[in-house]
């Protein structure tokens, strides 16, 4: 009974068959692959709005001096101007995680374009520009050549101390 079987007709589909299971598995996998990282994106972006809800609380509650020391650094005292520098740092250490996540692929163009523009905002104060002049050399030179790059009319370095 089993010398009658056409033998090579039974090879040919179990290959096609074959075949057709590992497509299958692939489109599988491709499509688990962007599901991952549409999730893994997500995550990221929720990362990055729980530190900047962080990061502006912070502000907001320092609001006083963050308008005292971006309008005219020169009006404050040697302690606010170290207060002044902390909240400074705090918005870029934002602006880097974002960077950073850009860089990985983790968030959009769209996103991390939208990080910049609120930054232009910021480097419009003359004490903001400062102040990063002062605290930029401690971040990746990759980090400081794209603000540079970004903002290239920054005010001269000023000694605040």
């Amino acid at each position: 009974m089993l010398s009658n079987l056409n033998w090579p007709a039974i090879e040919g589909t179990a290959s096609v068959a074959g075949a057709i299971g590992v497509v299958i598995s692939i489109i599988f996998l491709i499509y688990e692959v962007r599901h991952n990282a549409r999730a893994i994106e997500g995550a990221t972006v929720q990362s990055l709005m729980t530190l900047e809800r962080e990061v502006f609380g912070l502000l907001a509650e320092n609001a006083e001096l963050m308008t005292k020391g971006g309008a005219n650094p020169t009006e404050l005292t040697e302690v606010e101007q170290y207060q002044y520098e902390r909240g400074v740092g705090t918005y870029f250490s934002l602006i880097y995680s974002a960077y950073m996540q850009h860089e990985r692929e983790l968030v959009e163009d769209e996103v991390w374009d939208a990080y910049l523009n609120a930054l232009a905002r910021h480097m419009q104060a003359p004490g903001f520009a400062e102040a990063w002049l002062r605290i930029g050399v401690g971040y990746p030179k990759s980090f400081q050549d794209l603000i540079r790059e970004r903002f290239p009319e920054q005010p001269e370095t000023k000694s605040m101390t």
